[in-house]
């Protein structure tokens, strides 16, 4: 049995983009995310931790000592090395090496890109329909209608999809509107070099598999520390740059069928400073509930903690 049907005959599976899955699901994807790289509660990865063990166990000073006497021996060495790398201060720079829980909750919730992943997944599952119609018109037209379904980069949409190797951060789907936004997340660094080519290969996929409708309008939003200071045109002609240097390792983003969904695509940016901004003027301006108050607030404090909103500074 596959990987994919062991997945799915444990957990279920989506039919559609249009599915709409439990907020709770943000919380699985959580786990799976520290599941899948234990590194973010080790300090270092599993095959360096067992490594570095198995170096502790072996040397020549315990060749005759007991089970006993080589476990205490590596235990003690652990905690020389926890102690090493614990900090102390919130944002300070030093986030490798093998640690303690307490400064592994450190990395994770000023450091991580993927941990902000899956914060924004959560976030966005919670928004309202009236909150993501307001925000997405900003950049791109739709005529608002029907309830928005969202999606993290999850074992649920890989296994679903069975699309392999697509690294995408979250979508948000309106069926009824026939408008798929996807949502590529950074806390302060660049784009990748080829986010725009896959992201139009990603499109592609649903549509064949039937997860999205024909002519459904498709917009990539690059939401950072900052807006993107180029056009898309710039963007993609860079990105096509690249994969004609390399033509042999990105022959698949380079098929005419492909370029056309590129023309189709339309990109836009916002950085977290003006995310913020329009959700301090949507809860001024709007009716809203308390438990969507403390939604968008409570993920403002969650932002404005990062480690790039401080370090930047």
């Amino acid at each position: 049995m596959k990987a994919a049907e062991k997945y799915r005959r444990v957990f279920g599976s989506m039919n559609h983009l249009k599915d709409q899955l439990s907020w709770t699901t943000g919380l699985s994807n959580m786990v799976e995310f520290l599941a899948w790289e234990p590194q973010r509660i080790l300090g270092i990865t599993k095959k360096q931790y067992v490594r570095q063990i198995i170096e502790w166990a072996a040397h020549p000073e315990l060749k005759d000592k007991n089970i006993e006497e080589i476990e205490q021996s590596v235990i003690k060495k652990l905690n020389t090395k926890i102690n090493e790398t614990e900090q102390l201060e919130t944002y300070s720079t030093q986030t490798m090496g093998i640690c303690n829980a307490r400064e592994a909750v450190r990395r994770v919730t000023f450091f991580s890109e993927d941990y902000l992943n899956k914060e924004f997944d959560i976030f966005l599952s919670l928004c309202s329909d009236v909150y993501l119609n307001l925000f997405y018109q900003q950049f791109i037209s739709f005529e608002p209608s029907g309830p928005w379904s969202t999606h993290g980069n999850s074992g649920m949409f890989e296994n679903s999809t069975e699309l392999k190797a697509m690294y995408m951060d979250n979508l948000a789907y309106n069926h009824q509107a026939n408008v798929l936004i996807a949502n590529e997340l950074k806390l302060a660094g660049r784009k990748n070099p080829d986010p725009i080519l896959k992201y139009c290969l990603m499109y592609e996929h649903l549509l064949e598999k039937g997860f999205i409708e024909k002519g459904a309008k498709f917009l990539l939003l690059f939401i950072g520390g900052d807006a993107l200071k180029q056009n898309k045109q710039t963007l993609v002609n860079r990105e096509l740059a690249l994969c004609h240097k390399r033509p042999r390792k990105y022959q698949h983003l380079l098929r005419p069928e492909l370029l056309k969904i590129v023309d189709h695509l339309e990109v836009a940016s916002i950085s977290w400073a003006a995310f913020i901004e329009f959700n301090n003027h949507y809860l001024a301006e709007n009716s809203v509930c308390q438990v969507e108050q403390k939604l968008l607030r409570g993920f403002h404090q969650s932002l404005e903690s990062k480690s790039f909103m401080h370090l930047a500074v």
